[in-house]
């Protein structure tokens, strides 16, 4: 039986990405970005999707908008110039409807809220394209859905959607909360959601992962990017340096030179290193939360130029680093294996894919 396949995309989802906002939910906002100029990734992230699929004619293919500029298939909802989260709603609607098997949906945590109020009873999944990407609903990157697709036997599993206090995270902190359950597919393709790991020895491990790179002087002579994390913000704050905890940053010397920077603030420097944490039991280094970190800095930098951190508790969660860069040449530069620095010259190993 042919597989019917609902496909909604957010068409604003990932605007803020670049320009270091902490999401795209004000839409007023962000279609006055693209207005101004301000790229749309998620048409990108469409094309990564969608040409991973080896016969996408074997399936048959329900649209909430019109996206015959990507690909052929019945146009079930015509979404206006200007769409919000009502307008995404309506589209899912439609596509139940038709009765589809599965709803595709482009974007991020909010687009997740809006699918699930309206489809509780068919499965959903997210192909990543918003600028927060913590629901366990989504492929760990757009070229997984070919694969997915192919081997999926049509089991699947109830989850938590989650978003963020958005109150809250404009001030910092990342606090989240319970918009609903979904239907979800099974496979290995999908993420897990973010965890968050606090114990009493993490303490003692930023002091002494700070101990070791004042010892070595890492931080001389160099100006470094240093991504978004509570681990990062402890390990710096170990160092007298207040970084922030959801921006990507810049230190030079060992001082900031600048917080919470944008995409063109980071290209305009001449950066040596990029200090990360991967995502708590996502395991994503590049590509979730960060990114500011875009693929211009990233073809001048090498493997060896990325330094990862963690707490023994989270990397012992977390067993694949992933990466989802945006681009197949750096995402296969940036594979392999990393040592990961989780104490007083304590190192382990993980593999990015």
């Amino acid at each position: 039986m042919t597989l019917k396949i609902g496909l909604i995309i957010n068409p604003i989802a990932g605007v803020g990405a670049a320009l270091a906002w902490k999401g795209t939910d004000n839409v007023t906002k962000a279609w006055e970005a693209i207005e101004n100029g301000e790229r749309q990734p998620v048409w990108d992230i469409a094309k990564r999707a969608l040409q991973s699929i080896k016969s996408i004619d074997k399936y048959e293919w329900y649209l909430g908008g019109e996206f015959s500029h990507l690909i052929q298939g019945k146009v079930v909802y015509q979404l206006p110039t200007k769409s919000d989260s009502n307008n995404t709603k309506s589209a899912v609607a439609k596509l139940i409807e038709k009765d589809v098997d599965i709803i595709l949906f482009i974007g991020g945590d909010g687009t997740a809220k809006d699918v699930t109020e309206i489809s509780s009873e068919i499965p959903i999944l997210g192909i990543p394209g918003g600028v927060k990407i913590f629901s366990p609903c989504f492929l760990h990157k757009p070229e997984d859905l070919g694969d997915f697709l192919e081997k999926w036997l049509g089991k699947t599993n109830e989850v938590d959607i989650l978003d963020l206090d958005d109150e809250e995270y404009l001030m910092g902190n990342t606090i989240s909360i319970l918009v609903g359950s979904a239907i979800i597919p099974e496979s290995t393709h999908i993420q897990v959601g973010k965890s968050s790991f606090n114990s009493t020895d993490d303490l003692q491990t930023y002091s002494l992962i700070a101990e070791r790179i004042r010892e070595e002087n890492w931080l001389d002579s160099k100006t470094i990017l240093v991504g978004p994390g509570s681990t990062m913000k402890q390990i710096f704050s170990q160092l007298d340096l207040s970084v922030s905890l959801l921006g990507v940053d810049i230190i030079s010397n060992g001082q900031i030179m600048k917080l919470d920077c944008t995409e063109t603030e980071i290209n305009n420097h001449q950066i040596d290193q990029i200090w990360i944490t991967p995502i708590g039991s996502q395991g994503h280094i590049f590509g979730r939360g960060n990114k500011q970190i875009g693929i211009k800095i990233l073809e001048l930098l090498q493997k060896s130029d990325i330094k990862i951190f963690s707490t023994p508790s989270k990397l012992l969660e977390t067993q694949v680093l992933y990466l989802d860069i945006g681009n197949s040449e750096l995402d296969k530069k940036y594979q392999g294996y990393y040592h990961v620095v989780t104490g007083y010259y304590e190192e382990v190993m993980r593999r990015a894919e």
